[in-house]
């Protein structure tokens, strides 16, 4: 049987309806980065370095000393045994996870997002004690940061797992249907 490995930023754009981008990304086919990303992917580098050196928070989202923080934990479950769900939490320090954001959008609007989830349903299932979720954002345009906080329900996992279970079974099935596992490799 084949497996898939779900994440939140394949099936995003599944959903979103940019299914051409949700193939390249699942099958690792052609990398796409706006300098806009690539500016996000060097706040974070830097924030990741910050947060290791310090056991804290970076000093831009306040420096909160932190228990015993883990960077860039990359996490693996089974939620079928068709169905794997993969993520890299950018800092877990049990039992809260901090998720760090740039650009525009407000730390607001992620926290509205799917992706506060399934970092939630990755440490549920890995045994990690997860009660809330940060999502810092620095809005490196007007110089502003932003910090919110969600806390961990049964009501966000089983939404979670619901949305995560139905948008991979739709992908899942069209790589079946389109032999696109033959096609651009079978364990990506």
């Amino acid at each position: 049987m084949q497996k898939f490995r779900a994440s939140y930023s394949v099936l995003s754009l599944w959903q979103s309806g940019r299914w051409e981008d949700a193939i390249n990304a699942y099958f690792k086919l052609e990398e796409f980065a706006t300098t806009q990303m690539e500016a996000g992917k060097a706040l974070h580098a830097e924030w990741e370095k910050e947060t290791t050196a310090t056991n804290c928070l970076p000093a831009i989202f306040g420096g909160q000393k932190l228990t015993k923080p883990q960077s860039e934990l990359k996490l693996v479950v089974e939620l079928e045994p068709w169905l794997d769900l993969v993520g890299v939490i950018d800092c877990y320090d049990s039992p809260d996870v901090h998720e760090f954001k740039s650009g525009v959008k407000s730390s607001q609007q992620y926290a509205n997002d799917k992706q506060i989830g399934v970092y939630a349903v990755l440490c549920i299932l890995s045994d990690m004690p997860a009660k809330r979720l940060f999502i810092h954002h620095w809005n490196q345009y007007t110089k502003q940061a932003d910090t919110s906080m969600v806390w961990v329900t049964e009501q966000l996992l089983k939404d979670t797992v619901a949305w995560v279970e139905t948008t991979a079974s739709e992908m899942h099935n069209y790589f079946i249907e389109n032999q696109l596992y033959e096609r651009f490799g079978k364990d990506k």
